[in-house]
């Protein structure tokens, strides 16, 4: 095991960009800091972490492997192959739990994508777990629609040892609203995979039966916050957008009809948006005592913002936020509580399109602990912030500028074509025009699937999902579809 060594005179530092550095390596500020250690390195996304009664960890690899490490060493065979797996940019082994009652039971419950008639799928499939050995499948739920980019799919077992389960709209945005569909929800079951009798749409007939909320784009964190119960989610916005929400029964969390700061009655509105993006990953309340700064808070992992992002919650209200690793080990995808009290977190840079590794050690699991000299005293800033009232204005909040959240009414502002390319072209396509690792460009009228206006205005409302472009239809209107498509015609020559 490597062991690195990061001394700052706060835990927490303010959204501040930080220099990007290849490896961990010491920076000395103060006899006041934490240490981290590399407890796995040479990975490919270890997606999901989850820690065993003798305190060995489990994780999934995204490329479909099921792994231990035992005594802070990562046993080298995996002990489960998911020989099915497909692999395209952010699909694969995802989401992994334990059965509350694991020590007696020894289920554990394993998402991952395959393909059925030419579709990708998700499925969550249970299994015992003995000598290391996983075994006597049930599948919980299977054939959830899928796609490369908009999967989810986090699996937490809630107080009411119901296993909560969240799906991406499989670029296809509009099934976020149906019922019928599977696409952007979380899910809650019973742990052999039947519908719990007091799920909000259990008597709807109409509707599948396993649905607790609805009208998410991409949720990839849930987390229950000790002592409430109170269910938290994060989820991908479409360019900027990303969502922290408090997740109630039956609700509508309006995607694609509302996103970012638009507001609609009877649609939930997240506790915050943030834009730019930051790529929001898996969320876990810290409740260890090696950090007692941090008890309580809600700790969310941040791909594109490569950090991990602490929020404080007051009478369920964001009040207070900061970051920390910023820049300084890639982009971070899983974030957990070990049995020790310290923080376990993954990086991601294999994730094709927007990450890339560094070196031959990514990706990697790390742990943060006390260091030696700190005695656990932690500077943490105990400063809250004000929220306004709920009748006034809402102002767009940047994580880059600012580590203040406010709140307020959502409200809908006229979009230019320009505005709509930004808010949801953008980041794929390139905020000229000039395309991405992700995606191509339109420079110089180059279109890849039609450079008519009535080929791309069909290409943005229906998507071509088997190449990783979503769906926009019910995110925008036909008419600004229609000025957006304008707006590229007009700027690709440039």
């Amino acid at each position: 095991m490597k062991v690195y060594r990061l001394f700052i005179p706060s835990l927490f530092i303010t959204l501040t960009i930080f220099s990007f550095v290849n490896r961990p390596t010491p920076i000395t500020a103060s006899a006041n800091g934490y240490q981290i250690d590399t407890v796995a390195e040479n990975l490919r996304v270890p997606w999901q972490l989850v820690f065993l009664p003798d305190k060995s960890i489990l994780f999934t690899e995204r490329e479909g492997r099921v792994r231990i490490i035992r005594n802070n060493k990562l046993v080298a065979k995996p002990i489960f192959n998911l020989n099915d797996v497909v692999l395209r940019n952010k699909s694969g082994a995802l989401g992994l739990c334990l059965h509350p009652d694991f020590r007696k039971n020894k289920l554990i419950y394993l998402a991952s994508n395959y393909m059925l008639n030419d579709r990708m799928k998700l499925r969550i499939v249970r299994y015992q777990m003995e000598n290391d050995t996983l075994f006597d499948p049930l599948i919980i739920l299977k054939d959830i629609p899928a796609n490369q980019n908009h999967t989810g799919c986090r699996l937490a077992f809630g107080p009411d040892k119901k296993l909560y389960i969240t799906t991406g709209d499989a670029d296809q945005p509009t099934l976020a609203q149906d019922l019928k569909a599977y696409n952007g929800k979380v899910l809650r079951v019973s742990d052999d995979g039947t519908s719990p009798s007091d799920n909000p749409f259990i008597t709807n007939d109409t509707a599948h039966k396993e649905i607790w909320s609805y009208g998410h784009r991409n949720p990839q964190g849930l987390s229950f916050q000790a002592g409430t119960g109170l269910l938290y989610e994060s989820e991908h916005g479409p360019t900027g957008g990303d969502e922290i929400n408090l997740i109630k029964k039956g609700a509508n969390y309006g995607w694609p009809e509302v996103h970012h700061d638009e507001r609609r009655i009877g649609m939930e509105s997240p506790l915050f948006q943030y834009t730019p993006s930051i790529g929001p990953g898996e969320a876990m309340f810290y409740n260890g005592d090696q950090f007692p700064q941090l008890k309580g808070k809600l700790l969310v992992a941040c791909l594109r913002g490569e950090s991990i992002l602490c929020l404080t919650l007051t009478n369920n209200k964001i009040t207070d936020q900061s970051v920390f690793f910023k820049n300084q080990y890639g982009r971070i995808r899983s974030v957990v509580t070990g049995p020790d009290g310290y923080i376990y977190f993954s990086t991601s840079m294999h994730d094709p399109g927007e990450g890339h590794p560094r070196d031959e050690h990514d990706d990697m699991i790390l742990r943060m602990r006390p260091s030696a000299t700190s005695k656990l005293q932690l500077n943490m800033s105990t400063e809250t912030v004000k929220v306004p009232a709920a009748t006034q204005k809402r102002t767009e909040q940047k994580v880059a500028s600012s580590s203040k959240p406010q709140s307020g009414s959502r409200t809908t502002n006229t979009k230019t074509a320009a505005g709509i390319f930004q808010q949801l072209c953008a980041s794929c396509h390139g905020d000229k025009l000039q395309g991405t690792a992700t995606a191509k460009g339109f420079r110089k009228g180059k279109f890849l699937h039609g450079s008519d206006k009535k080929s791309i205005i069909s290409n943005i409302t229906n998507g071509i999902v088997e190449k990783g472009m979503p769906s926009w239809n019910g995110a925008i209107s036909n008419q600004d579809i229609s000025k957006l498509v304008d707006y590229i015609l007009a700027n690709s020559l440039k």
